[in-house]
């Protein structure tokens, strides 16, 4: 007996349709609009995927989901504000390793407990990171390191801020290669990549949907990016450990979360859209032109023991530094 399909239009229409449904009881039910807060400020990767986020979860939760950018602390001021708001759904985070794992490692202190004041709703994707330097600077990663072995500290990086994943990564960097690197800590990638497209920094740790353009236009240039084998986005950038910086990793994940006080219900609710709207291929494709791996779908309790995991694996190591930053 031949099954019947139904055209893919149709399909997706009722998808949307019922998954519509959820907004039941939820924020749409009390009025109030939604946001997703990104704690960085506009032009990174971080920043991209919140708004993905916000237009297909909008369509499948049936109402308009605007994102706000709140940088500072390394990501902790805006992680601050969403542990802090309504548990009842309107408020939002697009969680990053910055927020639940490299603050937790390099902060004396925090004003939010990760584990007692955040929710997961859900994973969304990992990201390898890579490193990009300026357009007049070193042409090779060995070249590179030659260059900051020569003239100790005299080469900077920027970052997302103190405490951010691009500011770890870079210490790690510099532990793994033996160099000496400077920190400029901005509030948000973006505006470390513009003043290393304007040539005020030497590098910086980004990912590559935001890096590739500037370096596509001439302005930076792409020197390694991590992973165990070459990203088939960019298959010919070749790895930190192809040019002998092999025991060094850097990538940064996201999650989407809320407050801790979020009915189950609601939290479950808001799951489901999330893991509707990572299967949509037109996300999947934008994350696949980014390099980045889509990490749902996820159930909230599988999304909190992953981020256990990854702050029993890097926790110690950021200690291990001792950076002083609060």
């Amino acid at each position: 007996m031949t099954r019947h399909t139904p055209p893919l239009h149709l399909t997706r229409r009722a998808a949307l349709a019922a998954a519509a449904a959820l907004a039941t009881g939820g924020a749409r039910a009390q009025g109030k609009p939604m946001r997703i807060v990104v704690a960085f400020g506009p032009g990174s990767f971080n920043d991209l995927a919140a708004r993905d986020l916000a237009r297909y979860m909008g369509e499948i939760l049936g109402q308009a989901i605007i994102v706000e950018n709140k940088p500072g602390g390394g990501g902790s001021v805006g992680t601050d504000l969403v542990a802090k708001s309504a548990p009842d759904g309107t408020t939002l985070g697009l969680g990053t390793s910055s927020q639940m794992v490299m603050n937790v490692g390099l902060y004396r202190t925090l004003p939010f407990d990760v584990d007692k004041d955040l929710r997961l709703i859900g994973l969304v994707g990992r990201t390898p990171m890579l490193l990009a330097g300026k357009q007049a600077g070193a042409k090779t990663l060995n070249e590179l390191i030659a260059q900051a072995r020569a003239r100790p500290g005299q080469i900077s990086y920027g970052s997302a801020g103190a405490g951010s994943i691009s500011h770890i990564v870079g210490e790690a960097f510099a532990k793994a290669a033996d160099v000496q690197l400077t920190h400029v800590p901005y509030k948000g990638n973006g505006p470390a990549l513009a003043d290393l497209a304007g040539g005020h920094v030497d590098l910086v740790f980004d990912g590559l949907a935001t890096a590739r353009p500037l370096a596509e236009q001439g302005r930076i240039r792409l020197l390694a990016m991590s992973g165990q084998r070459r990203n088939p986005a960019a298959p010919h950038l070749p790895t930190f450990a192809e040019q002998g910086v092999r025991d060094y990793e850097a990538y940064s994940w996201n999650c989407l979360m809320a407050p801790s006080r979020t009915p189950p219900e609601l939290i479950a609710r808001l799951n489901a859209a999330l893991n509707q709207a990572l299967a949509l291929p037109a996300l999947k494709e934008r994350f696949a032109q980014a390099g980045v791996d889509v990490l749902g779908p996820s159930t909230p309790e599988q999304a909190d023991a992953f981020g256990h995991r990854e702050r029993e694996r890097w926790v110690p190591f950021v200690r291990s530094l001792r950076l002083q930053v609060g």
